[in-house]
């Protein structure tokens, strides 16, 4: 009897180590609720300023939005989880950002890693057209929408694509929030951050890539032990769309991709050609890198991650941190912003009443 009763209580979940575990999912659930705060005040905000930055010309009231951008799709939100969630603590820093283990191996899976998330954003496009009167692809938000009308507008959301975001962003859900979850299970942790960094992009468009995104570089942080190989490898997937989005911004190359839409013909300047070259050689990296995720994942047994908490089931963990209701207010959320959009566009609407 005494050795049935020590089973159980081997096998029951630590009471504390389970308060600590709500107490996240909580607070994981009011960040959210932050980021989508401070990302519809931004766009209201912006929307309001228009008839400000109307006379600034195009690379002038871009370079606002991008400032915007930094301080409420960035600095806000990634300072609230700092706060909320209390990570980093002493050291973790110097962990996170230690030199890396496998560092060849992990960046090796680069084609794969950018092969399965094109392949899931195709698969998004299909479904997009297949909802096409829903407009799943359509946002409010007025911050920057990979859309750069000259070359100095695509110089900026360069360096917000290759820098500023992998930095910030690496810190903030590999580093902070992963870190905050792994105590609770290294899958669970890479699953749930993920699942954050979709909805932080707030639309349809993007969350599912972003989220298969997150799923491999959560993994590879893991096995890593270091957010150094995330970091770059998420400025490399970055890279690709910044730098074809500069070679679109080129004159040449946007009459030429003008033209070809319209059955013309047109001249292949320097400039078209090297847009040519890239984008073909984007089709091969995504072509091999489908190919190279589909022998991994046919494999996956071997690259599991190791487990941690095992008393606790993933699935209560799941139901726990889904039941707690900041979550469910940042779900509601969620599904108001990649769809109709709702509460800001009430927002601004009472604002615009209350300035006209």
């Amino acid at each position: 009897m005494a050795e049935g009763n020590e089973a159980v209580t081997q096998t029951a979940p630590d009471e504390g180590r389970m308060r600590g575990f709500k107490s996240v999912c909580v607070r994981l659930g009011l960040m959210m609720i932050v980021v989508f705060a401070a990302r519809g005040l931004c766009s209201i905000l912006l929307l309001l300023l228009a008839p400000l930055t109307e006379g600034l010309g195009d690379t002038a009231t871009y370079g606002v939005k991008s400032v915007f951008s930094l301080v409420f799709l960035y600095l806000v939100p990634m300072t609230a989880a700092v706060l909320l969630l209390k990570e980093p603590k002493k050291g973790t820093c110097s962990r996170i950002y230690a030199k890396p283990k496998f560092f060849g191996r992990a960046m090796g899976m680069f084609p794969a890693m950018y092969g399965l998330a094109i392949l899931t954003n195709l698969l998004t496009m299909l479904v997009g057209l297949l909802f096409s009167d829903a407009d799943l692809n359509k946002s409010f938000n007025t911050v920057n929408e990979l859309q750069a009308d000259n070359m100095e507008s695509a110089l900026i959301l360069l360096v917000q694509l290759v820098v500023i975001a992998p930095l910030f962003e690496e810190f903030w859900f590999r580093g902070v929030v992963m870190e905050s979850l792994r105590p609770y299970g290294n899958g669970f942790a890479i699953f749930v951050s993920a699942l954050l960094f979709g909805l932080t992009h707030a639309n349809f468009h993007q969350f599912f890539y972003a989220t298969v995104l997150g799923i491999c570089l959560g993994y590879i942080a893991v096995s890593t032990q270091s957010i150094v190989t995330t970091t770059i490898m998420h400025a490399m997937f970055n890279s690709v769309s910044g730098i074809l989005l500069l070679l679109i911004s080129e004159k040449s190359v946007g009459d030429y991709l003008i033209a070809m839409q319209h059955g013309n013909t047109a001249e292949k300047t320097p400039a078209v050609i090297i847009y040519l070259v890239f984008l073909f050689c984007i089709m091969m990296l995504m072509m091999v890198g489908i190919i190279m995720a589909v022998f991994k994942l046919r494999k996956i047994k071997k690259y599991r991650v190791p487990k941690m908490w095992e008393e606790v089931s993933a699935r209560r963990r799941w139901g726990i941190f889904l039941s707690r209701a900041s979550v469910i207010v940042m779900i509601i959320l969620a599904a108001d912003t990649f769809t109709f959009r709702f509460i800001t566009v009430l927002i601004y609407n009472l604002l615009n009443n209350l300035t006209s």
